[in-house]
């Protein structure tokens, strides 16, 4: 490490994480490079979790750090209560599955779905390590807006594994894809919804398959199957009107009375929700980041920082507020 990126890995993360980044560093490249294990074990929060050592994504992060994505995890703090239910999908190796099985506790329930057979393995894994195989049912396969099998383009970072291996804005192929592909089972919200308690909270972080899983969620409301909040983390290059049109999808749930009750701004796009005139409620250092969050932002100034200018991170929709 050169002098220059120490001192940018400073200002990212601030001195005190920034310490025990490097020092959680040393352990994770010996297990790596040195020991050559596939996985190590790490604390996070309340929780353990067994990462995969050969991952460059969520995994090396969680070795170093202990923790990511900190205004998602505040909100889901805020929101979800005991007893509640939860979709997690992209749960990849249940960084939030565990989580959230903390907060809604043992008359809660958390459905995890991931596509990826790697990740599979890992969550169910930490499932039993944490002792929350009462709460969280890990689910093979992915929620969509049909029914069927789909091609799912696998990434060199495990959280980056994708339906859709482009950027629809730029045409662009997304670097990280490997070019391997496996046929993942779909379930359609109505479907995955028959024989499954009421859900309360839906998380996503699925690399801009939201537009179609937004798609289906409406069905579902329109059916009167449907009232949870969505939590969702957004994919700004995946969004393109003609091509994967999320902005016909926000306007639909606008129209069914959903809201964006919080929305949390990346470091680039937080003047744009200031110029607007929205006050922060707070600001989370996170991911070599500041990101702060807005409350009550109007839907027509959310579908603009949403489709036209990015520089939104996570938005929390619930219906009625």
């Amino acid at each position: 490490m050169t002098p220059r990126s120490l001192q940018n890995h400073f200002h990212a993360f601030g001195v005190r994480d920034g310490i025990v980044g490097i020092a959680h560093a040393v352990p994770y490249l010996a297990t790596r490079y040195v020991l050559r294990r596939p996985t190590l074990r790490r604390r996070v929060f309340d929780y353990t979790l067994e990462l995969d050592a050969r991952d460059p994504g969520i995994s090396k992060t969680l070795a170093v750090f202990g923790k990511r994505e900190l205004e998602h995890r505040a909100i889901l703090t805020s929101v979800l209560k005991s007893g509640m239910t939860c979709w997690d999908i992209g749960a990849n190796i249940g960084y939030y599955a565990i989580m959230e099985a903390r907060l809604v506790g043992p008359q809660g329930k958390v459905y995890a779905v991931e596509p990826a057979p790697a990740n599979v393995a890992l969550l169910r894994r930490n499932i039993a390590q944490n002792n929350v195989g009462g709460i969280v049912e890990a689910i093979s396969g992915a929620v969509s807006n049909c029914d069927g099998t789909a091609t799912f383009h696998l990434s060199a970072l495990s959280n980056v594994h994708s339906f859709h291996p482009v950027s629809f804005r730029t045409g662009e192929r997304v670097s990280s894809m490997t070019g391997k592909t496996i046929p993942v089972r779909t379930f359609d919200v109505p479907t995955f919804l028959c024989g499954r308690r009421k859900v309360d909270l839906v998380r996503m972080d699925i690399e801009g398959h939201e537009v179609e899983v937004f798609e289906a969620i409406a069905r579902a409301v329109r059916a009167g199957q449907f009232r949870g909040m969505v939590l969702f983390e957004t994919h700004f290059p995946k969004y393109d009107d003609a091509q994967h049109n999320m902005r016909d999808r926000f306007r639909e749930l606008v129209g069914l009375g959903y809201r964006p009750r919080i929305m949390a701004s990346t470091e680039r796009g937080t003047p744009r929700f200031l110029a607007a005139g929205y006050a922060p409620s707070a600001h989370i250092r996170t991911d070599g980041e500041i990101r702060t969050l807005f409350t009550d932002v109007r839907p027509d100034d959310a579908e603009r920082f949403l489709c036209d200018t990015g520089g939104v991170r996570t938005i929390l929709l619930a219906c009625g507020s």
